[in-house]
């Protein structure tokens, strides 16, 4: 197995957020290994969920707490293993979400591991997260970590 499939993969991160846009939980199946050691991490303490049936379970909760999900897309950046069956994804993006009758819009990070089985590729490990301005440096700081 050789070869980077960037359009490969992208179709399964588009397909990922496109899960979240039509809060569909089959469509997103398509795109994870159903695996008891995928794993997925977001920005909270508690947002570290291993296992496909976990994962379905909190990503349902999440899709009921959604009326709308929107993207606007960064620039993906993808790389590849030297035989082209492991891909790791990163991408900055704004997400705009309707939740009751809030808007938000709030900028996004989303990371991914892909491993290609039987010539298609699922996300075996994912981390979502929302950057936060002057909460994690100071918070290293009181404990000890100094950066110059």
């Amino acid at each position: 197995m050789s070869g980077q499939d960037y359009k490969g993969v992208n179709e399964i991160i588009d397909r990922y957020l496109e899960s979240y846009s039509r809060r569909d939980i089959e469509t997103l199946a398509t795109t994870m290994a159903q695996d008891n050691d995928t794993l997925g991490i977001g920005s909270d303490a508690g947002e570290y969920w291993k296992g496909w049936t976990t994962i379905r379970n909190v990503i349902e909760k999440q899709y009921g707490a959604i009326v709308e999900a929107h993207w606007k897309r960064g620039t993906p950046h993808i790389r590849f293993s030297r035989d082209g069956s492991v891909a790791w994804y990163a991408e900055e993006m704004t997400g705009n979400f309707i939740s009751g009758d809030k808007k938000t819009s709030c900028p996004f990070r989303f990371t991914a591991v892909l491993e290609k089985r039987a010539n298609n590729w699922a996300i075996v490990q994912f981390h979502r997260s929302v950057p936060v301005e002057d909460h994690a440096v100071p918070y290293l700081e009181t404990h000890g970590v100094t950066f110059d």
